[in-house]
């Protein structure tokens, strides 16, 4: 079957809620924070039927692929919920400085600070998806004075959720949309990267318009993933790494990994080397879904092909 496009399921956060929630984490104490937010997943888990199945979805394929992952047995589906909630509140609370820099725990086994701290050098690109909190990593970027960040988003569907995050304090971290990256968007996406800036691309997501993507084996199902970061990597000549901000022991954990060097691929080549990067993402983004089952965030039918 055909499954309805994530970017056509409409915002479920009304605009009140949206202020209401900001408010809370604003001036609640975490532990009325924490029931209030138990409460409004709860009406959502109890609504929303479609999304109900598809997280189910996951949670079996993810459950065979991978065992020992640590999957609550008790309301599995209905904590996915609940960790989306934690992680919405997150969100504002880090644009409201109430989530620190000196709060996060560092992985950067391979060393990618160095670059980011390197501003003359060329910029890179960062993939990152909707695994985790990335909110957390875009909201602290201003740590690295001087390190300017550009992302890639398809924010038009979310844009009640990013005004309100906006007015918790969010600040203008240049958001490009992905529709919009004719020739002369790339240009200038070409010119940011010599001037040492980077840029930040969700991968786990197909294209609004549908084209352009991969067949992978995700979770020992075909699933489709876009190939726009890497053939922007190969038309930008840009090193690639992934991003991942992982909640774990109620600590988000930076995860950086240095991911390939500038493509220098033939014209012929390009096709099978990106079908080939795709899917090592796919493992890796598999990899590290296990390792935090329940902040998988994409509640729609990922492989399009679950009952509705």
């Amino acid at each position: 079957m055909n499954a309805e496009h994530w970017a056509s399921q409409n915002e479920r956060g009304h605009k009140f809620f949206l202020k209401l929630t900001a408010w809370m984490v604003r001036f609640l104490p975490p532990p009325l924070m924490r029931i209030a937010t138990a409460a409004v997943c709860s009406y959502f888990y109890l609504t929303a039927a479609r999304q109900r199945r598809c997280i189910r979805n996951y949670q079996q394929r993810l459950a065979a692929a991978f065992p020992n992952a640590a999957m609550p047995s008790f309301l599995p589906v209905y904590r996915q919920f609940l960790a989306f909630g934690e992680a919405i509140a997150d969100r504002f609370a880090v644009w409201q400085h109430k989530i620190r820099y000196s709060d996060l725990v560092l992985d950067d086994s391979d060393n990618l600070y160095q670059d980011i701290r390197t501003h003359h050098a060329r910029g890179q690109i960062l993939i990152c998806s909707h695994l985790g909190n990335i909110e957390i990593c875009r909201a602290l970027v201003g740590h690295h004075t001087g390190f300017k960040m550009n992302v890639l988003v398809h924010s038009r569907h979310a844009q009640a959720f990013n005004q309100a995050l906006k007015e918790a304090g969010a600040s203008d971290i240049n958001l490009i949309q992905v529709e919009d990256l004719d020739a002369a968007a790339m240009l200038s996406l070409a010119n940011r990267l010599d001037a040492g800036e980077w840029l930040a691309v969700a991968a786990d997501r197909v294209p609004v318009r549908g084209e352009k993507t991969v067949s992978v084996d995700f979770l020992g199902h075909p699933a489709r993933l876009p190939q726009g970061a890497w053939l922007m990597a190969h038309l930008l000549k840009a090193k690639t790494n992934t991003v991942f901000v992982l909640k774990k022991q109620g600590r988000y954990h930076l995860i950086l990994r240095r991911f390939a060097d500038v493509p220098n691929w033939k014209r012929s080549e390009r096709n099978e080397q990106i079908a080939l990067q795709v899917q090592r993402y796919a493992d890796e983004l598999a990899a590290r879904a296990a390792d935090v089952p329940l902040q998988w965030f994409n509640f729609y039918d990922f492989w399009a092909d679950s009952e509705t």
